[in-house]
């Protein structure tokens, strides 16, 4: 229990031979305002409280008056170290600004169905924050500018009620928030409001919303966006949502159709459909055009490198003036014509998704007369180039650098050659030889191993393997020398974490043609040289993971600092990397975000150069992508199901845990997937799911 009932009480005493009908009183370091005329409690500050667990109280009672606990002003708590779990009263109405900013332990926090008012900033930068407990069970509250900010621990808001708005920053950085957001009472979404939070899968918006600049850049788990009436799309909104599949936008009252900000879905490799629906002149079955809203503008690169993209669905009756407008010239080969009947009608959540038939598939089932095996990594050849961290730098074992690579292999049961030598980086500063190892880099690797002329990749890189242990740089030479793209099924190309740490590297522009210098080329030319070499190659871009800023440093993220050099940040060039891949037509990784590496686990998964993982490090980062390769690998390979004719009857009540899904030819889609997700996870289509065959309607 905390001391703040004893401190009050005290107080109360004090007060009790004082006229004054207001008060500020210090006690216990404890500092409140007091209002005798309502009998009420502010409490103003209270940065020196040791207790690791605060429990406010709601009233305090002196001489049978009650005083009631209102209020909690701005920075009252700010940057406690001390406070694990604060606990607040019913009956307290008001959070000041920042009252909770930067205190670093807290861990969750209770918030009362009587809370009204928060302020900006409340748990601002709490990194260690988890939970948020919020009893209110009606109307909703607006969450100001800054509220959770960097909270990068908090995982569940609970049951909190947002309406009105989500300031700028609110959720900005919450990398760990993850789940459904209901967002449908919220008017604004501020500038950076969902700002890289990697984990949401959900939002629901409300009709009339604005959405604010970066608001949701970088929720790469984000599925569907599904707008109603929307007063603005600013730029840059959803930029970096790499799972959106579907955009739709529905207008049904006569509002002006608010453009779609500069480079909104940029980089949204998912996107598939574009809906842009317009209800609004349609009036008892009657188109009027009077009652039209005009066409959707777009704004520069809106859905650029969104490679994906199949289809624009547009309002038949508006078709021509979309083909023809300039802002949609880029698009124009795939607008569709929409008609009022051909409108999508979507399933309501209780509406069935799956209609089932077809009879089970035997053990052993054969196609085309032979048993197919399951997919396995088991026998892959496997090739990796990269630096000192593919190399394995940080973990000698037995004389011996052991990187990802080798525990992949003692995993999955694949062949790796492993070709990283410490010291390269993603692109080179020159071509020419002589030029020491800042010259050399992963394109001249993957161009000597092309062109055999070794000069590309100069004998003075060997300075920097002279130690005893790790792979010395004549016996990666050798590996080039007597090696070729068709002995390997697999190349893993690594990016380190220090390539953004030289103020020569840009990430470059797709249509640029200088490979020095530039990430964008020098990757397209690697992944171009290697397709010429074996088109058959399964080709797997892994960018940099994350790293110390400083040796002492154990908690700061490469995120938070732009490299004063290159003028990146290190996630700029991870999404640069995946985005080349994919347009490339290569696998990609997001080992940046996905590997697991956080504050918490910094230490025990990092050796002390805040560079280079450990043992346990390279363990999970060889799982990891041990595991992505291993369900790549599963979407090419048969299973030995044989595809059924249809028939009716079955029903999908029997479908439950987890189920394999399969195409019609055979082939494994989805592994282990939650049966009740289903129609969270497949398009319509035909599916074997466990071994029958279902019809996934309405998506």
């Amino acid at each position: 229990m905390s001391c703040f009932r004893n401190v009050l009480s005290t107080i109360l005493v004090a007060l009790s031979s004082q006229v004054t009908l207001a008060a500020s009183v210090v006690y216990g370091g404890v500092k409140f305002d007091v209002s005798e005329e309502d009998r009420t409690l502010v409490i103003t500050d209270a940065k020196s409280v040791k207790d690791s667990v605060v429990d406010i109280p709601g009233t305090i009672e002196y001489g049978n008056v009650k005083y009631t606990v209102v209020g909690i002003g701005e920075k009252a708590f700010y940057r406690n170290d001390s406070i694990k779990v604060i606990n607040l009263p019913e009956g307290l109405v008001s959070l000041g600004d920042y009252v909770f900013g930067h205190c670093s332990q807290l861990r969750s926090a209770h918030l009362p169905s009587s809370l009204s008012s928060l302020g900006e900033g409340v748990f601002y930068a709490c990194s260690s924050l988890e939970t948020v407990d919020f009893e209110k069970r009606g109307e909703g509250l607006s969450v100001p500018k800054n509220t959770f900010y960097d909270c990068q621990s908090l995982t569940s808001l609970g049951s909190f009620l947002f309406s009105g708005e989500v300031g700028d920053m609110a959720f900005s950085n919450c990398q760990n928030l993850a789940g459904k957001l209901d967002l449908r009472s919220v008017r604004r979404i501020g500038d950076k409001a969902f700002y890289k939070c990697f984990l949401l899968t959900d939002v629901l918006f409300g009709e009339k919303c604005s959405v604010g600049v970066y608001s949701f850049y970088g929720c790469k788990k984000l599925k569907e966006v599904n707008l109603t009436n929307p007063l603005t799309i600013d730029h840059h909104a959803f930029m970096g949502c790499y799972s959106i599949k579907n955009l739709t936008l529905r207008y049904t009252h006569q509002y002006d159709l608010s453009p779609i900000g500069d480079s909104c879905f940029l980089k949204c490799s998912a996107l598939e459909t574009v809906n842009i629906l317009d209800y609004s002149g349609y009036e008892g079955g009657e188109y009027n055009p009077d009652l039209s809203v005009d066409i959707c503008s777009l704004g520069r690169e809106v859905f650029a490198q969104a490679s994906a993209l199949k289809e624009i669905y547009v309002p038949a009756t508006k078709f021509e003036a979309y083909k023809s407008a300039p802002d949609w010239a880029d698009y124009s080969d795939l607008l569709v014509s929409m008609n009022a009947t051909e409108l999508p009608v979507w399933p309501d959540e209780t509406e069935p998704i799956l209609e089932g038939g077809g009879d089970s598939i035997p053990d052993g089932a054969v196609d085309g007369g032979t048993v197919v095996s399951k997919p396995t990594l088991e026998g892959k050849r496997v090739i990796v180039f990269g630096d000192s961290k593919a190399e394995g730098v940080g973990n000698q074992v037995n004389g011996e650098y052991r990187s990802w690579a080798y525990y992949m292999q003692e995993q999955y049961g694949c062949i790796v050659t492993n070709a990283a030598v410490g010291g390269t980086h993603l692109t080179p500063t020159s071509l020419k030889p002589g030029t020491g190892v800042n010259g050399i880099g992963v394109y001249s690797l993957v161009n000597a191993w092309k062109t055999g002329d070794y000069a590309l990749v100069d004998s003075s890189i060997s300075w920097a393997h002279q130690s005893k242990y790790g792979k010395r740089w004549d016996h990666v030479q050798e590996i080039i020398k007597t090696t070729k793209a068709t002995d390997y099924d697999i190349v893993c190309i690594d990016a380190g974490t220090n390539d953004w740490n030289n103020a020569a590297r840009k990430l470059g522009k797709w249509e640029d043609t200088n490979p020095l210098q530039n990430y964008t080329v020098a990757l397209k030319n690697i992944i171009s040289t290697l397709y010429e070499l074996n088109p058959k190659l399964h080709i797997l871009i892994i960018p940099p993971i994350v790293r110390q800023l400083e040796y002492s440093d154990t908690t700061t993220f490469s995120d938070y600092y732009r490299n004063p050099r290159s003028e990146l940040y290190l996630y700029e060039v991870a999404e640069t990397m995946i985005s080349v891949a994919q347009r490339c037509g290569a696998d990609a990784i997001d080992a940046y975000h996905e590997m697991g590496f956080t504050a918490s686990n910094w230490t025990s998964l990092y050796t002390a150069d805040g560079t280079h993982p450990n043992e346990a490090g390279y363990r999970v980062i060889g799982d990891k992508i041990g595991a992505h390769l291993l369900s790549k690998m599963s979407s090419s390979e048969l299973t030995g199901m044989a595809p059924l004719s249809p028939s009716q009857g079955v029903s999908p009540s029997g479908l439950q845990g987890k189920v394999t899904v399969v195409d019609l030819n055979g082939r494994v889609l989805r592994k282990n997937v939650d049966a009740s997700k289903i129609a969270d996870e497949l398009p319509r289509g035909v599916y074997l799911l466990n071994g029958k065959k279902y019809v996934v309607k309405g998506k």
